[in-house]
């Protein structure tokens, strides 16, 4: 398996430069990019400037893991507004054409958002349509769409299932999961996600979390590595007996105050723990 980090991670101020000469000297194989979060990769953002980015990724000895974004919270696919909806699929279209250009075989996309307005069966009926529609562009352009679970923040999707079923109704070998193991913190087991979904699973997201604590304002229910409830002995099991050897991408959202570089060499050495299964 291969680390990885998210270019969101990036300390505020610091250059792009800056962030992938720390990301290689703390330990990782690759960097996650994550489209319209940093300012180095937007929407606008040309093809002959993601072709540099490129470059100065494989300068820096690293490699793309995947194309990430959080657009999708403001422009959902499953929006009742259509120009909202036209949007996100926009999104997921940019996504898939830069990481054709980036070398990356994969993206993640949040689907759907259920909320009091618009319910399930609606959200289910437009992503499994869009994903439908998109499924092509990314067989074509040889990346895979890995739909995340974002359990309790979306509403959606919220068993492995559900989740099993939509793929099956997807029914399309470039779209997948794309599997955090932190957002089953009320839902289940991120072990029993991966043993469900095993060769479905087109990259993981790494972060620990506080599965009795629950959000309080802006409190996360989310921390670093090994510090919150996952089994992580279970879910390395777990992955050896699907065999998954792809990206490993941190995620972390709770930041260190100082030392922020820290952070990342913190990180790098406990998923050096998970991937030899010192635990």
């Amino acid at each position: 398996m291969k680390k990885s980090i998210g270019d969101n991670m990036i300390p505020k101020g610091w250059s792009f430069e800056q962030g992938l000469e720390l990301v290689k000297r703390a330990g990782y194989d690759g960097i996650e990019l994550w489209l319209g979060d940093v300012p180095w990769f937007q929407m606008n953002t040309t093809d002959a400037a993601v072709q540099q980015l490129r470059r100065k990724v494989e300068d820096a000895g690293l490699a793309v893991s995947n194309v990430s974004t959080g657009l999708h919270w403001d422009y959902p696919l499953s929006a009742r507004d259509p120009q909202r909806r036209e949007m996100g699929m926009k999104i997921v279209e940019r996504q898939i054409e830069t990481a054709q250009i980036l070398g990356a075989g994969a993206i993640l996309v949040v689907a759907g958002l259920v909320t009091d307005e618009v319910p399930y069966n609606e959200v289910y009926a437009r992503c499994l349509d869009a994903m439908r529609q998109l499924a092509p562009l990314a067989e074509k352009a040889g990346v895979k769409i890995g739909c995340e679970n974002c359990n309790s923040e979306q509403r959606f999707l919220l068993s492995p299932r559900e989740f099993w079923t939509f793929l099956n109704d997807v029914n399309h070998p470039s779209v997948g999961i794309h599997l955090d193991v932190g957002n089953i913190h009320d839902t289940g087991f991120a072990e029993q996600w991966i043993e469900i979904h095993g060769p479905r699973i087109t990259r993981i997201h790494l972060k620990d979390v506080h599965k009795h604590r629950g959000r309080c304002g802006n409190e996360s229910v989310y921390t670093n590595l090994f510090l919150g409830d996952n089994n992580w002995p279970a879910i390395r099991a777990a992955l050896t007996k699907v065999g998954y050897d792809g990206w490993l991408v941190a995620e972390m959202e709770l930041r260190y105050r100082y030392a922020v570089d820290q952070q990342f060499y913190d990180t790098a050495a406990a998923m050096d723990r998970l991937i030899t299964g010192r635990l």
